[in-house]
């Protein structure tokens, strides 16, 4: 017996598949220090979501499993005190994640490609300085991350940051749950996704 996993198409499709949660009260404690254009470097990111499924009496789980580095990255973000805008940010990724399907009897792990490429984008959004490490975008965010091609993007609502010299990054979890119907199949779904994203100070 077998089980398409909803996350079978994982894509991602925007730039930044950071978030963290930041209380949006807290006051700014310093400077802003994100004023500037910073040439964007890369991403990183790993995930791990499980899907599970019930067939009369037997229990199938489905694991996948992603690791990735952005390549081809192109673009840069410029920040204003309240606003940033994406212009000409791109990258693409091209690797594999597997995928282990665990049906009580027996455990099948398939290794498949993960293969994307995003285009230059270019747009502006506007964002609030949280504390002295933090942002979140109060109309909208530049960020999504679509794991799922039938389920609409997670909107990410802010990020965390740090900045070691010329390097800005950020670095975030998320953790999202639900149920995915697939065929007829609902199948409770969770994951963490973790992301790292750099870039340089112009």
């Amino acid at each position: 017996m077998s089980y398409r996993s909803p996350f079978i198409a994982i894509v991602v499709l925007l730039l930044f598949t950071t978030a963290c949660k930041k209380n949006n009260n807290s006051g700014n404690t310093g400077p802003n220090p994100l004023p500037g254009t910073w040439t964007f470097d890369g991403e990183t990111t790993n995930a791990d979501i499980t899907s599970t499924a019930s067939f009369g009496p037997i229990s199938v789980s489905v694991r996948n499993l992603i690791d990735f580095r952005t390549i081809d990255n192109v673009g840069s973000i410029t920040f204003t005190t309240d606003s940033l805008e994406l212009a000409g940010v791109g990258y693409t990724i091209d690797t594999t994640y597997t995928t282990i399907t665990n049906s009580g009897i027996s455990i099948d792990t398939t290794i498949s490609p993960l293969m994307t490429t995003a285009a230059p984008s270019s747009e502006s959004f506007i964002y609030k300085f949280v504390g002295q490490d933090s942002i979140y975008f109060p109309n909208g965010s530049p960020f999504a991350l679509n794991v799922d091609s039938i389920q609409p993007p997670i909107k990410i609502n802010g990020a965390h940051f740090t900045i070691n010299g010329s390097t800005l990054t950020f670095t975030s979890t998320i953790n999202q749950s639900g149920n995915e119907t697939v065929n007829g199949i609902t199948a409770p779904t969770t994951g963490t996704i973790k992301s790292v994203i750099t870039l340089t100070k112009q």
